[in-house]
């Protein structure tokens, strides 16, 4: 018995190519949203880390009298870094004796630059794409220091950094206390995503 003439069994190329073309397109769909939920995610716990840090420099105020410096003494300038210095500056001062991280988790604590004091790495606290944050005491307001970070698509930036002005007003954002800011997302300071221990207004 012969069979029909006609349409044979199975898919035909272009039904083939339809059925890639519409798994590519809620695949993208899916990793894009997936990509933004966990971005999302990392600006929160950015935001909240960023939150712990400066409650622990407020303790540290309370106690010494004064906010951590984030200028370099002698031990620290004659390490040959001249990146991250702010954020490291803070660090040393806050876990040095008793303080002891005031608290602080020591899984914020990266050496993303690499340099050394006295043969001991100068440590940095990260924002959640590991890039560290950019501190700076009231007193240093003004100036730029250099900031070492990488950006989204893995290259290393070199970025000047210098403490942030409310657009309208032109004054010092936290002008009597201090600024943390994280370079965001894109790894880059300057940038819309930046996120700080105040309102960033462009």
């Amino acid at each position: 018995m012969s069979h029909p003439k006609g349409r044979a069994a199975g898919f035909t190329l272009i039904e083939m190519l339809a059925v890639i073309l519409i798994l590519g397109i809620l695949t993208t769909f899916l990793l894009t949203t997936m990509f933004g939920a966990r971005e999302t995610a990392n600006e929160k716990l950015t935001e909240t880390r960023i939150a712990n840090i400066a409650a622990a420099i407020g303790n540290f105020e309370g106690v010494t009298g004064d906010y951590p410096s984030s200028s370099q003494d002698d031990g620290l300038a004659g390490s040959g870094s001249a990146f991250n210095t702010g954020i490291e500056a803070l660090v040393k001062a806050m876990w040095s004796e008793p303080h002891d991280g005031f608290g602080l988790d020591d899984d914020f604590l990266f050496n993303t630059d690499g340099d050394q004091a006295s043969g001991q790495p100068l440590f940095e606290l990260v924002d959640m794409w590991e890039n560290p944050l950019a501190y700076f005491h009231r007193s240093d307001y003004g100036q730029k220091h250099v900031y070492l970070t990488i950006d989204e698509a893995g290259n290393e930036v070199e970025n000047q950094v210098e403490a942030r002005k409310h657009p309208r007003t032109g004054r010092w954002a936290n002008r009597k206390t201090f600024q943390l800011l994280s370079a965001g997302s894109d790894g880059i300071f300057g940038t819309s995503d930046d996120l700080a221990n105040f309102d960033i207004q462009e």
